[in-house]
């Protein structure tokens, strides 16, 4: 996790989270480490914590990486487009990596960290 983000990245996410229709609120809980947000949802869902990584490679290692803010489980998100694109899932720690398709799916999902995007054709 890091800060090395393009200066266009977070307001990108920013507006597809602001639009997203299971979204009530975003608040930045950025750290000196990382960006972050709590997500707090509509419909009854509940919060989800979302780390943005500037990382261009992600792999197992990456999963194994634990931030103590993900006490109850969060979403790493590969924020800079260029990046490979690792997807994974850990439901025992109910963590879920992936791109903004990825996340903008499962913000619709009370269990988040089980969704997975539709296979292409």
């Amino acid at each position: 996790m890091g800060k090395d983000l393009h200066y266009s990245i977070r307001p990108f996410i920013e507006r597809a989270l602001t639009n997203h229709s299971a979204v009530k609120e975003i608040e930045d809980i950025t750290t000196d480490e990382f960006y972050a947000y709590r997500i707090k949802r509509n419909f009854g869902l509940s919060d989800v914590i979302v780390v943005l990584s500037d990382a261009y490679y992600y792999g197992d290692s990456v999963a194994e990486d634990r931030i103590d803010i993900f006490k109850d489980g969060g979403f790493y998100l590969i924020a800079r487009p260029e990046a490979k694109g690792y997807e994974t899932n850990i439901p025992e720690e109910k963590i879920a990596i992936g791109q903004i398709g990825k996340l903008l799916g499962a913000l619709n999902k009370e269990d988040f960290w089980t969704y997975e995007r539709p296979k292409k054709k």
